[in-house]
């Protein structure tokens, strides 16, 4: 049996807990057609307190899901090693969760293990090119549609993430990047992907207005979404990233790393 889980911190865990519960082996969901012949439970469907409830009385629990601090502190980690680009991305946050399961949280937080130094520096690299990426694109306006156009490419899976930080800084403004291939989209909050080719990049050109009204069809939206990033809530330590206005959009969190270190 396998246990099917989206890119949310959620959505892992529930997973790490219900692949115990039902000795079933979690899975990510990018793909589902691949599991058209498995016998397979979807996180997301779960009902979370019956399922912790169950993983409670035969495990005895997990810390950080006891604590509500721990919690802020892991889904932050979790969120941004989930950003790193690698296929073992997920085997090694969930090889993480097993070793917090036997020795605790702040085993991870001291970086006890050889994986848990490796998914803190993995934390390092994509929140360090994330403060770059927020720093150093420059964009060019195209007045008419409302649009604020740059240029980048990112190593790791966070165009959407600074796609959000420049709509912030830019309110009422739709954000494009383009990258080689493609042109990555901010539009109401929605995340889109298109064709680099079919872009109108430069301001001014004739094909521009026609360009973004077609978003205006839902049929055409929902065809330009961008399904490899999910649509829910961010962990709160997320806005500890965004400096700029941070305090309009969530709380900066009181509750670091720091909190924890030598205990």
């Amino acid at each position: 049996m396998l246990v099917l889980f989206g890119p949310s911190p959620r959505s892992i865990v529930k997973a790490f807990v219900a692949s115990k519960v039902y000795k079933a082996k979690p899975v990510d969901d990018s793909d589902k057609k691949k599991f058209y012949f498995e016998d397979y439970v979807e996180s997301e469907s779960l009902d979370y307190d019956s399922l912790y409830s169950q993983y409670k009385e035969e495990y005895g629990g997990l810390d950080f899901l006891e604590d509500p601090k721990l919690w802020e502190i892991l889904e932050d980690e979790i969120f941004w090693a989930s950003r790193y680009k690698s296929p073992d991305k997920y085997q090694l946050i969930l090889t993480v969760l097993a070793q917090i399961e036997k020795s605790g949280t702040k085993s991870y937080l001291a970086q006890q293990s050889l994986e848990a130094k490796e998914m803190k520096d993995r934390v390092r690299r994509v929140t360090g090119e994330f403060r770059r990426a927020k720093q150093f694109l420059a964009f060019t306006e195209d007045a008419d549609n409302e649009v604020m156009i740059g240029r980048g490419s990112f190593e790791h899976d966070i165009i959407d993430l600074v796609l959000r930080h420049y709509a912030k800084r830019y309110p009422g403004r739709v954000i494009a990047i383009l990258d080689n291939d493609a042109v990555h989209i901010c539009h109401k909050d929605d995340i889109l992907v298109d064709s680099r080719k079919r872009f109108p990049d430069k301001p001014g050109r004739k094909d521009a207005g026609r360009y973004w009204m077609l978003l205006s069809d839902l049929k055409h939206l929902e065809s330009k979404k961008d399904r490899q990033y999910y649509r829910g809530p961010l962990p709160t330590n997320y806005w500890k990233w965004v400096s700029d206005g941070a305090q309009d959009f969530g709380t900066v969190p009181k509750v670091t790393l720091d909190d924890f270190a030598g205990q």
